[in-house]
């Protein structure tokens, strides 16, 4: 055990610790009635940054647990990235922001992707800019089957062109206990990704893009169902086809995908969710991750600045800052919005003051009733 413990460096001489400074934003932070929501890793194009993010604005708040069908109407969010689509903001700096519009649409209301379109990633790929994001089809439920899907532009600033299928699609289907409703209990585990697959993030390696991507099975919530994990899958041309990679999932962590060249390999930042959340995981060979740093308060739904992430690079030099969001619909104020945040996770450089592990939390937070077990 000694000498186990005397091959893990400190916390200082580690280079993936790091502690994480937030920051208001402007332009895209706080707002009444307006939802924004899982940034894409940010592209630098001109001296322009670009940021692509989930925006829902409707009507009528989240009405949650609609049960009838027949209630469900197309005004109505059921969470707070329901009837959403992606928009994009540009800044100078990383702090003042301009939001611009509209960067993809939900296709027709029948379709794929008809109900919702949200967590997008950014690819600069030859002369094109592609998105990647989540779809929903109508209507939204428990039980819904969420797809990747693409669109995809000559220039940062669109027109944005849909593709007009899904680029990825979830594993081998189970069974439900009950087939009727909207209860997600199963009698017939299937494959690992076979309900949903989130969050798509792509880097380019190996002369290829990798597409990685957050599954989840039916029945994750029950006992031997493996959880939420993390998948990959490869393809030569943005608009596939993508081929999952058969060592799938190579996590057992993580709500969000966030990943970095480092090196020759690859850095993830590991969020709640798993046994392994809150920490930083490396592989070598872009699959094989294993835990390198603990963190504290890391960034959810983590959208970074990262310079080399399209370059198929060999020599990965990390990252300063980026994107993330807070999720209001947690504490039922329903609008989410982003914010910055900074660390100390570059290869080559290095920030003073954010190696302190000696972190506190004034009373505010730890009597927090967000923090506290309610006795009811």
């Amino acid at each position: 055990m000694n000498d186990i413990l005397e091959d893990l460096p400190s916390d200082l001489d580690n280079p993936f610790f790091t502690q994480f400074r937030y920051s208001k934003v402007n332009g895209i932070g706080r707002e009444e009635g307006v939802t924004r929501r899982d940034p894409s890793s940010i592209l630098r194009v001109n001296d322009i940054y670009y940021v692509y993010y989930t925006r829902r604005k409707t009507i009528r708040k989240i009405r949650e647990g609609i049960k009838n069908l027949s209630e469900q109407d197309w005004m109505t969010p059921v969470t707070d990235w329901d009837l959403s689509e992606i928009w994009y903001a540009t800044s100078l700096d990383g702090f003042d922001w301009h939001e611009k519009g509209i960067a993809a649409f939900r296709g027709p209301k029948e379709s794929w992707d008809g109900r919702t379109i949200c967590t997008p990633d950014v690819l600069a790929f030859g002369n094109r800019y592609y998105l990647y994001y989540q779809a929903v089809a109508f209507p939204k439920m428990k039980r819904s089957r969420n797809v990747i899907g693409m669109s995809w532009a000559e220039s940062p600033d669109g027109p944005w062109h849909r593709f007009d299928k899904p680029l990825l699609k979830p594993g081998n289907q189970g069974e439900w206990r009950n087939q009727n409703g909207d209860d997600e209990t199963v009698s017939i585990f299937g494959d690992w990704d076979s309900h949903k697959i989130h969050d798509p993030y792509v880097i380019v390696r190996d002369g290829k893009i990798w597409l990685y991507y957050k599954g989840q099975p039916m029945g994750w919530h029950m006992k031997n169902s493996g959880g939420i994990g993390w998948g990959v899958a490869f393809s030569e041309k943005p608009e596939g086809p993508f081929i999952k990679s058969k060592l799938n999932p190579i996590t057992n962590s993580g709500h969000e995908t966030c990943l970095f060249p480092w090196g020759s390999g690859v850095a993830s930042i590991i969020t709640h969710d798993g046994p392994e959340k809150d920490s930083i995981q490396y592989a070598e060979d872009g699959i094989n991750f294993k835990l390198v740093s603990n963190l504290t308060l890391p960034p959810p739904s983590a959208g970074p600045f990262c310079a080399d992430k399209f370059s198929n690079t060999k020599e990965g030099k990390g990252i300063f800052w980026g994107l993330a969001h807070l999720a209001q619909e947690e504490t039922k104020e329903q609008n989410s919005f982003l914010i910055r945040f900074d660390c100390d996770l570059n290869k080559v450089q290095k920030r003073h003051g954010f190696k302190n592990n000696d972190v506190g939390f004034n009373e505010d937070v730890l009597l927090s009733n967000d923090l506290i077990a309610s006795n009811d």
